[in-house]
């Protein structure tokens, strides 16, 4: 039975003590099998062998490859270059394509009792550019010029990129409605919708975009060539985003809905790019998927960003892990998509998956496909086997458990999209977000990311803190709800330039939260300057971020550091300042402490930044573990269980490869839980290791050491 944050929070007995709780979300998400949720999905991937170029697939094969996987589902490719399916929508079947092979993967996955998930790929490049398909001429995206736009995917060949206003929106809709009335699927997944590849954010010309444009605005597309105001790259993006790219995937949800409700889930990979076409489409479908990322952390972050929209989240084990490719002249090309990769890379992909209750996809049927023996007598097919089967042996688990976050983290979104500052680094905004998210973990409070367009008061009352990391855009609606949270009892930091302009990236003649921070920059823009230092009151000086914002203190509150130009022999004025708004309480820092805190994890930051934030929330504190280099806590819970994942990313990782990683044990590790009112612990064990572990209450607190923890371990503590 699924209950909302709040009821679980009740139920479990857990203080709801702050002035400003958190709440269940404004409204739960529709509710879905339970499956999805945890599902254990292999990937038939058609983007490369054994789909294309040439198409070996048998249906025989990739069930036994699932069955010796331990997966509960498969995802079938019913197009991809080609479509995999007798399809009579228009779109290009496999010259090669003999029979029905999706009906006959379709009749195994029932055989064998495996879920069916079928790709369709809307407008992902597919017209070889050097086909002569006269229609592909009419499907194209164009430049100003006429030229068609093209792009490269895996390497193998040159594809038009195609338009979502042209015939082309048709015959991806036709696709649709075929598999979704001709096979038994249980959930449509959509690869897109995309309207451009390596092309993206070049503005289309086509003869279609020209006549849709002018019909809704009276004017041709502008033209990128030529300098654009911002107001027409605003009214052309959103244009494309909403009216066109979000547009047609709602209508394609809608009629799914309407002719035989499946889960519609989305690949939501590029959701912090750049504006990038669907990055705001999830209220549109029931989840998503985030393929990969750079670090167990990363990863960890997303699926938490994911979580707080409410939706189901999937992700990839095993990623498309591949060589970096520094000695090819085209990059495009990429590794062996079809050889087993033995990294323990994929064990830790697999326990974050989990720890992050996120569905686990594998990447894919294609790395065991040619090869001679079955998948488990590969190292790799052996890890994916070993977290699939530990999926499988705690399903019911992980299926009932839920994050229990006690801040949150603002991620800007519209900043990704629109600020433009001169100190600005579009790449490293990331570390801002992801700073403050590490130094809470290190912290041993877990913070829920979200996105700015997407908060609410009632997403805002879910955090007894909010962190904004130099969410430069934000609206004046958006700055006003962060001011009624502060004024209602919430905590906030803030830093950088955090509210500097709106959530077009017009500057604002002083912070939009100005009151709040009781703080009035001198200018809009920070310096850079080498050797900077802040300066506690005591007198001691700490490395400071090289970036300032000069500020000046206009409140009441108090300057909690300065910062101190060494090599000018200066003082550069106040750095931190702690400010009482309403019944809440502000810290703005008026520089990238989190980003640099991403960058170093130096030990004195993290212990400096723990005296400003512990007063904040130590009494919201539901576990604490002892800091350990490499070491990420992961906090969940359901009605009658807490759960404790420890994830060991120890990795003997070298810069030059991208995967091969091996993994070193932590020792002895200490930990403490607390358990929530009026309940009494029943048992506690080691998920992983399958046994009981002494601990021993001390007050409303259990203390306990993990002897062991090898990649992952999670400590279970049932409550009677």
């Amino acid at each position: 039975m699924k209950i909302n944050r709040r009821e679980l929070l009740e139920s479990a007995g857990w203080a709801l003590a702050a002035s400003c709780a958190p709440a269940a979300m404004a409204t739960d998400p529709a509710p879905q099998p339970d499956w999805i949720r945890t599902c254990r999905a292999l990937i038939c991937e058609a983007y490369n062998p054994p789909f294309y170029p040439s198409l070996d697939f048998r249906a025989p094969r990739a069930l036994e490859i699932a069955r010796a996987l331990n997966a509960d589902s498969l995802r079938y490719p019913a197009a991809s270059y080609f479509a995999y399916f007798p399809t009579k929508s228009g779109y290009p079947v496999h010259p090669e394509l003999k029979g029905d092979p999706m009906r006959e993967t379709a009749d195994l996955c029932r055989r064998d009792g495996i879920r069916l998930i079928a790709y369709v790929p809307l407008n992902h490049p597919f017209m070889d550019a050097s086909s002569k398909d006269p229609r592909y001429q009419e499907w194209c995206k164009r430049t100003a010029g006429g030229a068609p736009m093209t792009t490269e995917h895996y390497g193998f060949a040159k594809y038009f990129e195609g338009c979502l206003n042209s015939p082309v929106r048709d015959v991806i809709r036709a696709l649709v409605g075929e598999v979704l009335t001709q096979y038994p699927v249980d959930v449509m997944y959509f690869d897109g919708p995309y309207q451009g590849m390596q092309m993206a954010k070049e503005y289309c010309h086509c003869k279609y975009c020209e006549a849709a444009y002018r019909k809704r605005f009276g004017k041709p597309v502008p033209d990128q060539s030529a300098k654009l105001s911002r107001d027409d790259e605003i009214q052309y993006t959103n244009w494309m985003a909403k009216e066109v790219v979000i547009a047609f995937l709602a209508e394609v949800r809608r009629t799914i809905r309407d002719t035989r409700d499946v889960p519609v889930l989305f690949n939501d990979t590029s959701l912090l790019s750049k504006r990038e076409w669907r990055n705001r489409a999830i209220p549109v479908v029931d989840g998503f998927m985030f393929e990969a990322a750079e670090t167990p952390e990363d990863k960890l972050f997303n699926l938490q960003l994911g979580h707080s929209t409410g939706k189901v989240i999937w992700t990839y084990v095993g990623s498309h892990t591949e060589y970096n490719r520094e000695h090819m002249k085209n990059e495009r090309v990429r590794g062996w998509f079809s050889y087993p990769v033995e990294s323990q890379e994929t064990l830790i992909d697999g326990a974050t998956a989990l720890a992050g209750t996120a569905g686990i996809v594998y990447w894919g049927l294609s790395r065991f496909f040619y090869q001679p023996q079955p998948p488990t007598a590969y190292d790799s097919g052996r890890y994916v086997k070993e977290t699939f089967d530990f999926s499988e042996k705690h399903r019911q688990l992980f299926s009932e458990v839920n994050p229990l976050p006690v801040a949150g983290i603002l991620v800007g979104d519209q900043t990704i999209d629109w600020y433009s500052g001169k100190h600005y680094v579009p790449k490293g905004y990331e570390n801002y977000y992801h700073g403050a998210w590490q130094i809470m973990k290190d912290l041993s409070y877990d913070a829920e990311p979200f996105l700015d367009y997407l908060m609410t008061p009632e997403q805002l009352k879910r955090y007894y803190l909010v962190w904004a990391p130099n969410a430069a855009c934000l609206s004046d609606r958006q700055c006003a709800m962060l001011r009624d949270y502060v004024a209602g009892g919430g905590m906030l930091i803030a830093t950088h330039l955090t509210s500097v302009a709106d959530e077009y990236g017009k500057v604002r003649p002083n912070f939009g939260l100005a009151d709040v921070f009781g703080a009035k920059f001198d200018s809009p823009e920070p310096v850079e300057i080498p050797d900077l230092y802040l300066r506690l009151p005591g007198g001691e000086e700490i490395p400071q971020d090289p970036q300032v914002l000069r500020f000046t203190h206009t409140g009441g509150g108090t300057v909690l550091a300065e910062t101190i130009d060494r090599g000018h022999r200066a003082n550069l004025g106040p750095a931190i300042v702690r400010n009482a708004f309403g019944k809440g309480q502000v810290i703005y820092i008026g520089s990238g402490l989190d980003a640099v805190y991403a960058e170093t994890r130096m030990k004195r930051m993290r212990e400096y930044l723990a005296s400003l934030i512990e007063p904040l929330m130590q009494p919201h504190r539901v576990y604490e573990v002892e800091w350990r280099s490499g070491l990420l806590p992961h906090f969940t819970v359901s009605r009658d269980t807490l759960l404790l994942h420890l994830l060991a990313d120890t990795g003997n990782k070298f810069k030059k490869l991208r995967a091969r990683e091996e993994f070193l044990p932590l020792e002895n590790v200490k930990a403490r839980i607390r358990i929530p009112q009026n309940r009494t612990v029943q048992s506690v064990s080691l998920l992983r290791a399958g046994t009981r572990v002494s601990a021993v209450p001390r007050g409303e607190w259990l203390e306990l050491t993990v002897p062991r923890v090898f990649v992952h371990e999670a400590v279970r503590v049932d409550l009677a």
